[in-house]
């Protein structure tokens, strides 16, 4: 399965890579929009997990650009908890990303979490 994680921290991009270590995942990552949109571009992907909040252009910029784009993969938003600063950004990616899960997370629910948005794309 072919993943691109898209997160400006590199401690959660490492992270993830760590809980998918197990599986067998072929992990691409971004720390940024734009190249992320330029890999989506470039290839296709089985899943998008995405951080919400990040500087310059948000997760749900580049989920919005994407399904403009007409990009059939689907997206996994992730956000550092539902405080209310950013609660809006959660519930406005809840309308575009297939799921929506609050760091930190339980390993077993996100691999469950990637395993069903993944291969639903797959098959």
């Amino acid at each position: 399965m072919d993943i691109l994680i898209v997160d400006d921290n590199a401690f959660i991009v490492e992270m993830i890579k760590n809980i998918l270590d197990a599986g067998d995942y072929n992990i691409h990552a971004c720390n940024n929009v734009d190249d992320a949109l330029a890999e989506v571009d470039a290839r296709e992907f089985d899943l998008v997990i995405t951080d919400i909040i990040m500087p310059v252009k948000s997760g749900v910029e580049l989920i919005r650009e994407m399904k403009r784009r007409g990009v059939p993969t689907p997206i996994l938003a992730i956000t550092g908890g539902v405080e209310n600063a950013i609660e809006d950004y959660v519930n406005y990616a809840d309308l575009y990303a297939d799921e929506t899960m609050s760091k930190p997370f339980r390993h077993r629910e996100f691999i469950a979490v990637v395993e069903r948005l993944g291969n639903r794309h797959a098959h």
